[in-house]
């Protein structure tokens, strides 16, 4: 008895560790759209904060590099550029790698996510760059659902991590992180797609009630081999 007791708890182990390892490997895409910010003070020469977008395929809950920051500029030591409050719009397009292979029902496999900002810097040139305080004008956090009805919904978050701004021109470049999670949901309401039914059980909850029957009917046949030796 203590054997199948054992080896009933080892198979729900492995069922409940598979389902998990599952859900942790879902395979998505990322794509941000490049940019660039100019010099706020001097017409004459020309300092660019270039962001260049990452693209990439990551799984389940991932942190990503979604731009790489440089520098470029013309502007001399004696006549420094500077970024004041300068504006920059980012995007950033998620893509549901299992929605793509989706054959029925409906699916949304693609959608974007925007953060805007405030760039500072100052005495900028052929061979340096101060940077100063970034602020963020947008929230800092973005959602998206993205799924099928047969392969199933997920909603993806967007946090930005950290920012590091570029150094001089030629010099370290600097860096926006952001960390995506995934959790399952239902289909967007109000756009078309139905949400997956609710009143069909889990796969794990069907093989440990599957797994529970025949252990009951066992115990049972043993308390009653025991009440007869009783007699």
């Amino acid at each position: 008895m203590k054997r199948t007791l054992v080896a009933i708890a080892a198979l729900a182990t492995l069922v409940l560790t598979s389902t998990t390892v599952l859900a942790d490997s879902i395979p998505w895409g990322y794509s941000a759209t490049d940019t660039s910010i100019f010099n706020s003070n001097n017409p004459l020469s020309s300092s660019t904060i270039i962001m260049k977008g990452s693209s990439g395929v990551a799984s389940g809950n991932s942190g990503i590099i979604i731009y790489n920051l440089s520098t470029t500029s013309t502007a001399l030591d004696t006549s420094p550029d500077s970024f004041s409050n300068v504006p920059f719009d980012l995007a950033v397009t998620l893509t549901d790698i299992m929605a793509t292979g989706s054959i029925s029902g409906s699916k949304k496999t693609s959608n974007s996510v925007a953060f805007s900002g405030l760039f500072n810097a100052t005495n900028v040139t052929t061979k340096s760059l101060l940077p100063g305080l970034n602020k963020w004008t947008s929230p800092t956090s973005a959602e998206v659902t993205l799924g099928a009805d047969d392969v199933g919904w997920r909603k993806y978050t967007v946090t930005i991590a950290s920012f590091t701004p570029p150094g001089q021109p030629g010099g370290a470049p600097g860096s926006i992180q952001a960390i995506v999670t995934i959790e399952p949901t239902e289909g967007p309401g109000g756009s078309g797609e139905d949400p997956p039914p609710s009143a069909t059980p889990e796969p794990t909850s069907m093989v440990l009630a599957g797994l529970g029957l025949p252990l009951v009917i066992f115990l049972r046949r043993r308390w009653k081999q025991a009440q007869e030796v009783a007699k």
